[in-house]
């Protein structure tokens, strides 16, 4: 069968395969500053353009708003919630061979919500994450043959949870992340999922005036389906500027991606800040490619619950 056209709406078109896009990379279980209450919003519109031999689509789209807080409540201890997009199921794929056409239709997938708790010390932070998952899925497919139509819908429905642990002592950081499970639910069956673990650790030394990020992650899969892959990211900010890059095979076979990303923080004051991020991304599989633009908007209010003095 040959893709002859091919339409995104909401995630990668290799979101097809396995329970959709990893979309819970690099997400280390620290707060960013322990001594300060913060309150983030987040949010990131995506162009893609798919190319495959002489034939290209593009679209525009919008992934939803992320939020996350972190309050100091006592003694070095660290309150964090917040919510994620864990998997994504969404896609729109054409198909055509000889007089069969199929229209492949999906949207949804797997989101977060997460509750941590961490306590920073003299040299560190350790920080424990517990996230609850959730979400659902609807397939539609058309097929087409002559005069003759056929149609035939699905709904999945997620239920689970993972459990994440980390230290960081200096510039060194450890995680893992594992206990993870979901329930996929359907018309006539149900199915468990158990979710890779996943081991982290990052370096964020101090060098060149600025500060350099390395992480580094392997995800554990079972299943003659999946590959356990190990993927890292590198970058480098000094003072309001920031550059990284990103090496991520995917845990579907033959599935890689590459990206960079450009980053600009702009201070409020006695407010918090602005930072703008724009990432390029080329995943590819075989001759087929996809192309994303993403620029990311994330606005920090900072301690709205300190008192002021006077």
């Amino acid at each position: 069968m040959n893709v002859i056209l091919i339409a995104l709406i909401n995630a990668s078109v290799f979101s097809i395969g396995g329970i959709g896009e990893d979309r819970g990379l690099f997400c280390m279980p620290f707060t960013v500053d322990p001594s300060s209450a913060r309150i983030d919003f987040v949010i990131r519109p995506e162009f893609n353009v798919l190319n495959k031999g002489s034939d290209m689509r593009g679209l525009f789209w919008t992934h939803p708003f992320y939020f996350s807080f972190s309050l100091p409540i006592t003694r070095g201890f660290v309150l964090g919630m917040g919510n994620l997009e864990r998997f994504n199921q969404s896609f729109d794929v054409y198909y055509e061979e000889d007089e069969l056409e199929m229209h492949v239709k999906s949207k949804g997938g797997v989101d977060e919500v997460y509750a941590q708790l961490g306590n920073s010390f003299g040299l560190g932070e350790v920080s424990l994450r517990g996230s609850y998952l959730f979400g659902n899925a609807s397939e539609i497919w058309d097929y087409y043959a002559g005069d003759y139509s056929l149609a035939d819908s699905f709904v999945y429905i997620y239920r689970g949870r993972i459990f994440c642990g980390g230290v960081r002592i200096k510039f060194i950081s450890l995680a893992y992340e594992g206990l993870g499970t979901v329930e996929m639910e359907k018309a006539d069956s149900d199915t468990t999922i158990d979710l890779p673990e996943r081991l982290s650790i990052g370096f964020i030394p101090e060098a060149f005036g600025g500060r350099v990020n390395v992480l580094f992650e392997h995800s554990f899969w079972s299943g003659d389906d999946y590959r356990s892959p190990t993927r890292f990211k590198v970058g480098f900010k000094k003072e309001r500027i920031g550059f990284s890059y990103v090496f991520n095979p995917w845990y579907l076979k033959e599935i890689t991606e590459h990206g960079v990303s450009l980053s600009l923080q702009i201070p409020i004051q006695r407010f918090g800040s602005i930072d703008l991020n724009l990432g390029c991304f080329l995943k590819y599989k075989g001759s087929l490619r996809e192309f994303s633009f993403s620029p990311e908007f994330k606005l920090t209010f900072k301690e709205l619950f300190a008192r002021r003095r006077k």
